[in-house]
């Protein structure tokens, strides 16, 4: 939806419609079609006198755009409230009061991970139903019929990635039709090709502009496409199934369409999260905006201040490239890992914008807010760093809260000597994507009105890379028109594809070819905190190789910090921390059918004929 500061009449607007709309949803849900109930209500919505215009249509809409919002329904699916969520179930990021539930073996059909919910779907079957009989034109009719099968599609694609072959209901549903109530499941054949299917009627007879700026439009319906040719095709080809050309050769064909519609990237990587107009930032295919006291925020204040409670580890740590475009274990620049700022120096800038890199500073004046260097280079070297690389100065270092207050220090371990309780963690390496001090997050109800993308180039030209590797087709100039895009926003040298040999990077998965994992290792680190993590590793069938890792943090000395924290006594990683209530050990490890999740067993016990995934009984 497209919500502009400039145009408060417009915002008010939206409101009106959107509670119009929640009273009409209401209002549907509980009509009935008893056959005595023969005349319409003369001053009541019902389906037959709602879904008449094509602005009948529009309003009803604006509730499906829900499934992009904070704590929407997808984000419910997740089980997590979080936008971190996909990456911290990959173990690329983590929660130290929170041990990763597949790695510890605790998910189970009782205690089902959640997403298999169909609520979404008759909401759109709704709309979809009702189209036929409109007084709409032909061309408005297909319209919004391409709207309805772009989200019925982006809702399926969650379904078959968590539970394979589900249930496809392509009308809505009445208590009668006994037959699909208690129906079981249909394969994932048929489930990947009606979501191909509907997504490429979408894409021929979608409004090409869609309904104005920042709404469902066919660069939308092709990001999709791109996203879900790329996953179905991947998994097909690591899970042992037929037909992954088929997918792959739609993302191809897609994302090289959206590529050269659009040429060229942001030129700062961290403005895609910290700005509050993202219709002026490049690639932008589709945003979430906000806007001050109507739709905002949470994620920056919890950045800034006690909320946040998801931390890098080491091992994500270790595969940021260099700025030479080599890995740590290769590269002539990496200063190596003896202290934090050693690991931090030379490196990817990317990881700089996820992770505060270390500093220290005096308070002085007997308050917070002011400060003075130490007069030490080292605690001052990213400091200056960090203000050159912020061209807007909405992201400065010192760190401060909302409060305000000065952050003296990076790491900055909770419960550690001298500390503010606002921005801490417990390990060292505080993740953030949304911190800015220019947005509205002075404490109360206040939250942010950064922007957040839903669909942006960066991910198709990620897509693409690894589309056309998996097709045999990666070379120097894909290389160039894709993973040599994003790097010198992020200072590193641009991908040399006849350099990467077996010997390249000695410390990756063996079982992976050496240009593929730096592509892998691209996307990573470009869409990390964007929640693609899980997905990922779960289709390249490479979850053991990320969950069994046990997350370890920083080394920091013993002295003046919480008992709260043990340390690695031996060996490589000896100095590092670790919380010893959560991080004892590496856990349990991944089990081979946790690439499905189970049928939760309140679903079975509805629905017998609902047959379980291989090994969860």
């Amino acid at each position: 939806m497209n919500i502009h500061n400039k145009n408060k009449k417009a915002i008010k607007k939206l409101r009106l419609l959107k509670t119009t709309l929640f009273i009409l949803v209401v209002l549907i849900a509980a009509s009935c079609d008893d056959d005595f109930l023969n005349e319409l209500p003369q001053d009541k919505y019902t389906e037959q006198t709602a879904f008449r215009s094509y602005d009948n249509f529009k309003t009803y809409a604006w509730s499906l755009y829900d499934i992009f919002s904070a704590g929407s329904h997808l984000q419910r699916i997740q089980n997590s409230g979080s936008v971190y969520a996909g990456d911290v179930e990959a173990n690329y990021l983590y929660r130290p009061n929170g041990r990763n539930r597949w790695a510890w073996q605790t998910v189970s059909v009782e205690n089902a991970p959640g997403g298999w919910d169909y609520s979404y779907i008759r909401t759109v079957n709704v709309m979809l139903d009702n189209i036929d009989n409109s007084e709409m034109t032909e061309s408005e009719k297909e319209h919004w019929r391409s709207v309805g099968l772009f989200f019925r599609s982006y809702h399926y694609m969650e379904l078959l990635s968590r539970f394979g072959g589900v249930p496809w209901i392509e009308h809505v549903v009445n208590e009668n039709q006994t037959d699909i109530i208690y129906g079981s499941r249909d394969s994932r054949d048929l489930v990947a090709s009606n979501i191909l299917r509907d997504l490429k009627y979408a894409e021929e007879h979608i409004k090409i502009a869609g309904d104005g700026n920042n709404t469902i439009n066919q660069d939308c319906v092709r990001a999709l496409l791109s996203r879900f040719g790329l996953r179905e095709g991947t998994w097909r080809n690591y899970h042992g199934l037929q037909d992954g050309l088929t997918y792959l050769q739609e993302a191809e064909r897609v994302s090289k369409m959206l590529i050269d519609k659009y040429p060229s990237v942001g030129n700062n990587f961290q403005h895609r999260w910290s700005t509050e107009d993202l219709s002026t930032y490049p690639g932008t295919i589709l945003y979430k905006e906000y806007a001050t006291n109507i739709i905002m925020q949470p994620f920056s204040r919890h950045e800034r201040g006690g909320g946040q409670v998801v931390e890098m580890h080491a091992r994500t740590l270790e595969r940021y490239l260099c700025t030479d475009g080599k890995p740590i274990a290769t590269s002539e620049v990496y200063d190596g890992d003896t202290t934090i700022y050693d690991e931090f120096r030379n490196r990817d800038l990317r990881l700089l914008y996820r992770v505060f890199p270390p500093y220290k500073v005096n308070r002085i004046n007997g308050n917070n807010v002011d400060w003075e260097h130490t007069g030490n280079p080292q605690d001052r070297e990213y400091i200056d760093l960090m203000n050159n690389l912020d061209v807007t100065g909405n992201r400065p270092f010192p760190v401060l809260s909302w409060q305000p207050f000065t952050i003296d220090r990076m790491p900055h371990i909770k419960g550690s000597a001298n500390s503010l309780a606002p921005v801490s963690n417990y390990c060292g390496y505080y993740i953030n994507m949304f911190y800015n001090v220019a947005t509205n997050v002075t404490g109360g109800a206040a939250f942010s009105t950064t922007d957040s993308p839903i669909f942006h180039l960066e991910e198709v030209l990620l897509n693409y890379a690894e589309t056309m590797f998996e097709l045999g087709k990666f070379n120097q100039e894909v290389a160039d028109i894709t993973i040599n895009k994003l790097r010198p926003r992020a200072g590193v040298t641009n991908m040399i594809v006849a350099d990467i040999s077996d010997a390249f990077d000695p410390n990756r998965d063996p079982e992976v070819p050496a240009v593929l994992w730096e592509i892998r290792r691209e996307r990573m680190v470009e869409l990390m905190g964007e929640g693609f993590g899980f997905d990922d590793i779960r289709r390249w069938k490479k979850a053991d190789y990320f969950i069994n890792q046990q997350p370890l943090g920083v080394r920091i000395p013993r002295e003046g910090n919480p008992s709260s924290l043990k340390w690695v006594e031996s060996g490589d990683d000896a100095g590092r921390c670790y919380r010893v209530d959560d991080v004892v050990q590496m856990g349990l490890g991944w089990q081979e059918h946790y690439y499905l999740y189970p049928v939760p067993l309140n679903q079975r016990t509805l629905n017998p004929n609902l047959e379980q995934n291989p090994l969860w009984e």
